[in-house]
């Protein structure tokens, strides 16, 4: 752990960041400010060019600031437990892989370096392991790795496609989809930690997917497709009491739960271009954060 953190704090012209793995990723931040590094709300956006990049902004949309500049797309990035370090995925589809770098976009790191397509990092609640869905041994499946790229361990071993896992607040308990075949089927499941005892929380024919706890471990929000128009929902742990709470016409997608569980973060299409808003845990008030004429996607909020 300690030379691990040792990693992440070394500068740009460290050894340690002159071979970062296959997709030569770099730092866009030479010299960050302290506020940078105190934003809240993660997402990925191509507002300076043509690949998708992670951005950091406050919760009310103000002072974004670019965190990475690669020649490869980045996607979904998720902070750390303590806002100290990202986690995200970065490189062409079907040969995506893990990365880790300070919260101000320096000592990136290459966590999983290989040639499978690896994507949706998320940190433990203690910080010391990042869960992630990978292809590696075939078909997409959960798997955790230290944050020294050791004790690689795959949780799920099933014939369906496993993504998007998220950790309970305690640690004790991971929600995840699973595409379970045929036409627009995909569902929510929890399982231990440990990969054990796998329920399905959601049973319906279309997408229920990118699930996300809340801070108290009582409720799961997620994205259901109704038709051609998907909404953000909510459901008690067990999978009970499932409502929409975002009812808008356009698309609503990719949860984010804040940690004082006073807001959802979230992607829509409802004002016809895909952009970042905030609502209420219950749905209510809902705010346009970014205002883009490119796609901004992927919020996860500290």
């Amino acid at each position: 752990m300690m030379a691990f953190l040792i990693l992440l704090g070394c500068s740009k012209s460290d050894d340690s960041t002159g071979n970062i793995g296959k997709n030569q990723l770099k730092s866009a931040q030479s010299a960050i400010s302290r506020d940078k590094q105190e934003r809240q709300i993660l997402f990925v956006s191509k507002m300076d060019g043509t690949d998708d990049e992670i951005y950091a902004m406050n919760d009310d949309g103000s002072n974004v600031v670019r965190l990475t500049d690669n020649d490869v797309p980045d996607g979904r990035a998720t902070w750390s437990a303590n806002g100290q370090h990202i986690a995200f995925a970065s490189g062409l589809a079907g040969s995506r892989d893990i990365y880790v770098m300070n919260a101000n976009g320096k000592g990136l790191i290459n966590l999983t370096n290989s040639s499978a397509d690896e994507d949706w990092p998320e940190w433990s609640p203690s910080g010391n392991k990042i869960i992630f869905s990978s292809n590696r041994d075939g078909n997409h499946e959960i798997y955790s790795i230290d944050l020294d790229g050791t004790n690689l361990t795959r949780l799920t071993n099933r014939v369906q496609d496993d993504k998007w896992p998220s950790y309970s607040p305690d640690g004790s308990k991971i929600v995840f989809q699973s595409e379970l075949g045929g036409t627009r089927r995909t569902e929510i499941f929890v399982m231990n930690a440990d990969g054990s005892e796998i329920s399905q929380l959601t049973d319906r024919d279309g997408l229920d997917q990118m699930p996300t706890w809340s801070p108290y471990g009582s409720e799961i929000a997620f994205m259901r497709a109704l038709g051609t128009n998907p909404e953000i929902f909510k459901m008690n742990a067990d999978g009970s009491g499932q409502i929409n709470i975002s009812n808008s016409p356009g698309m609503d997608a990719r949860p984010s739960w804040s940690r004082n569980g006073d807001y959802i973060v979230f992607t829509s299409a409802r004002n016809g271009n895909q952009e970042i808003y905030i609502m209420n845990g219950n749905g209510s008030n809902p705010m346009r954060l970014t205002t883009n004429t490119v796609i901004d996607d992927y919020p996860f909020v500290k």
